[in-house]
């Protein structure tokens, strides 16, 4: 059953995210898109390095281990080794968490859509 609640979120790309920094930071949006690209680099640069970044508020990245595992494949059942490696993660800063715990807007309804009436029996 599908509700409201459970549609797929819309998905923000990093040319429409280039384009929300920079009419934030009133700056070009090539500007804007330039700094996105610096950020991204460092953020990979340092966690490729071993070194966790974190931004206070929204979170942060760090390298950490995974262990090398036996698997079921789902085909046949035969088992699948997978070696150890390692693995970026991201935990989500407290600012973030709240944000994504807050209720979403709810959008109003047009004049020109009137409510569907319920049936009666």
């Amino acid at each position: 059953m599908t509700t409201p609640t459970s549609q797929a979120p819309k998905i923000v790309g990093k040319d429409e995210l280039s384009h929300l920094v920079a009419a934030k930071a009133h700056v070009d949006v090539k500007e804007a898109d330039a700094m996105l690209d610096a950020l991204m680099e460092t953020i990979r640069e340092q966690v490729a390095k071993g070194r966790q970044v974190r931004l206070i508020g929204f979170g942060s990245w760090r390298l950490r281990a995974v262990s090398a595992r036996t698997i079921k494949s789902i085909r046949g059942g035969t088992p699948i080794h997978i070696p150890a490696g390692k693995r970026v993660s991201f935990s989500t800063g407290s600012q973030l968490a709240e944000a994504a715990k807050a209720p979403a807007p709810v959008k109003k309804a047009s004049a020109s859509h009137k409510p569907l009436k319920k049936a009666t029996r």
